[in-house]
């Protein structure tokens, strides 16, 4: 294990002051970079801002208050980061801009110093690569907000050194984190299985589900929040930004209606909560149904040739939205991307609102039972056309189901 005792964040935005929180809650000082004097100013008083108002709930005290940002000294100069053990970036996610700033940690960074990224879709390994000493490289996946929710993404990279990865697993539990280790691809555990899901959610759109038909149902399942009420409070612009860098990889498929929705209603302005308007409209904070929504998608239906109906059923909802995600954690499983079945059960109870009763998507799967997601895959496959493989069994499902088996099993 090595040894953690200072942290440095690149980062002062939302997402780089939650997880700076979470180390100055431990105890663990924290040096929290920027480029401009401005964002740091605003970083920094976020986080007391943050503090404060956990302090106006009783649940610290003032004297708390002082000691924690007593910990956390802002800065505008890598050289600062020099003697800290472990540096995470928190920068926008783009490539080009982490790739830059993995280059500067590598040649700022001590000698094995442990260097993170909180990358939720972008390859660890390229970002390794990039630092110069891919040994030390680990994802770091926090959700948002990071200084609230509990599951963190650990993220083994083809060089990450074993004791890297064994020290920031030890240091998820010091700060009150459930870690999941995941393998590299797009998106890791959750948010590659949460891609399907929106996927089908945006389709269903096209076709003339409601956003409030779909979250009702999806609501009514047992998830937290339906997908359209999550996107807008994620910001509408953050998904299509996602979809755009993944458009830039080329690694979208071939399919031109493909999350047409989400990236429609950012062009418009339309970036959710905060702008008032997303698959919503907002009254303060309630979203409320909004027709224009509809005209929208009638248009992007009219222009990919979507046929529109009015028979979509909640049950087809639940169907097309949790089996692709399911499928895909089947697909996660049979690349050794998750260690294990109740691990991708974990990502989803513990970051994304499934169920608790339900036990996550692997154990909905069996409850379920695997033959009958197999046989409804291939029923939309026939039903809807399979031009781009979405309604494909992953090979490990069709096997356990023809095997009379469930996943989790030895």
């Amino acid at each position: 294990m090595r040894p953690i005792a200072k942290v440095g964040i690149v980062g002062a935005g939302t997402m780089g002051g939650g997880i700076a929180m979470n180390f100055l809650n431990a105890g663990i000082p924290v040096v929290l970079l920027e480029v401009q004097a401005e964002a740091l100013a605003r970083g920094m008083a976020l986080i007391r801002k943050n503090y404060e108002a956990s302090a106006a709930k009783g649940r610290m005290t003032a004297a708390e208050v002082e000691a924690r940002m007593a910990l956390c000294r802002g800065s505008l100069d890598y050289a600062d980061i020099g003697d800290c053990d472990l540096a995470i970036e928190a920068v926008f996610e783009a490539m080009d801009i982490k790739k830059t700033v993995m280059a500067r940690l590598g040649a700022a960074c001590k000698r094995g110093a442990i260097i993170a990224s909180n990358t939720s879709t972008l390859d660890v390994d390229v970002l390794a690569a990039a630092s110069g000493r891919a040994a030390d490289v680990v994802g770091m996946h926090f959700f948002s907000p990071a200084n609230v929710m509990r599951l963190l993404e650990v993220v083994r990279g083809a060089k990450t050194d074993p004791e890297v990865l064994a020290t920031v697993l030890d240091l998820a539990s010091k700060i009150k984190k459930v870690a999941v280790v995941s393998g590299v691809c797009y998106g890791f555990i959750g948010n590659r299985m949460l891609e399907p899901y929106l996927r089908e959610c945006e389709s269903l759109l096209l076709e003339g589900a409601t956003p409030t038909q779909i979250d009702r149902a999806i609501e009514a399942y047992g998830m937290a929040m339906g997908p359209c009420r999550m996107i807008d409070m994620a910001g509408v612009d953050v998904a299509a930004k996602v979809v755009a860098e993944r458009a830039k990889e080329g690694k979208l498929p071939a399919d031109p209606a493909y999350r047409a929705a989400c990236q429609a209603l950012a062009t418009l302005g339309r970036h959710g909560q905060k702008s008032g308007a997303g698959y919503y409209r907002y009254e303060g904070r309630t979203p409320v149904h909004d027709p224009e929504v509809e005209r929208i998608m009638a248009e992007l239906a009219g222009r990919f040739g979507v046929a529109r109906r009015a028979d979509i059923s909640d049950a087809e909802i639940v169907e097309r939205c949790l089996y692709p995600l399911i499928n895909e954690g089947a697909k996660i499983l049979e690349e050794g991307i998750a260690y294990s079945a109740a691990d991708i059960d974990s990502v989803w109870l513990n970051g994304y609102g499934y169920p608790a009763a339900k036990g996550g998507p692997m154990t909905s799967a069996n409850a379920i039972g695997l033959p009958q997601i197999e046989a409804r895959l291939a029923h939309y496959a026939a039903q809807r056309g399979d031009a781009h493989g979405y309604w494909r069994a992953a090979r490990l499902l069709g096997d356990l189901a023809a095997a009379g088996r469930r996943f989790g099993e030895a």
